[in-house]
């Protein structure tokens, strides 16, 4: 009995090292979360904006702290979500920027399927349960790395260096 409860603990343990807990245990549970340095949310929201209009995205709201982007469903997306009418099924993404400290900020997505968007009277807006997206860590991965390209701008000097005394 003893040896049971010894081999769950160790493989819950393990289960707890080996997944990504910074997603997992965030309030609200977003699919992608990842922390960026940058000088501004304004330059977060800048990067963000042209990585996921790059992949396809397009920029459907902006508010203060987050940025909605939306694209056409998948055919699996418009076989589970959709009906028998042939309605338009898109997914959306809620990216948030939020404050993490001095010059740090948290950048979390959160995926929705809606069945006929823009219809001010059917739209049926559903948030996605997806545990860990892989194609929204991927966007954000190169979201970190852009904004530590222009970290690293900023640190080695990118104004303009004074004129050279004669």
């Amino acid at each position: 009995m003893n040896l049971r409860l010894i081999c769950l603990f160790l493989a819950l343990a393990f289960a707890a090292v080996s997944l990504p807990s910074c997603t997992l245990f965030e309030p609200g549970g977003p699919s992608a979360a990842m922390t960026v340095r940058a000088r501004s949310s304004f330059h977060v929201t800048d990067v963000v904006e042209r990585v996921f209009v790059d992949d396809g995205y397009q920029t459907i709201l902006r508010t203060g702290d987050a940025v909605t982007f939306e694209r056409k469903a998948s055919k699996t997306d418009s076989l589970f979500y959709g009906d028998w009418n042939e309605s338009e099924v898109t997914q959306r993404v809620r990216v948030t920027v939020a404050t993490n400290g001095e010059e740090k900020y948290r950048v979390r997505c959160t995926p929705f399927v809606v069945r006929d968007p823009h219809d001010v009277s059917f739209e049926d807006q559903h948030r996605r349960f997806d545990l860990i997206s892989p194609h929204l860590s991927s966007l954000l991965k190169e979201v970190r790395r852009q904004c530590d390209e222009l970290w690293l701008s900023r640190e080695s000097g990118g104004e303009p260096a004074p004129p050279a005394s004669s």
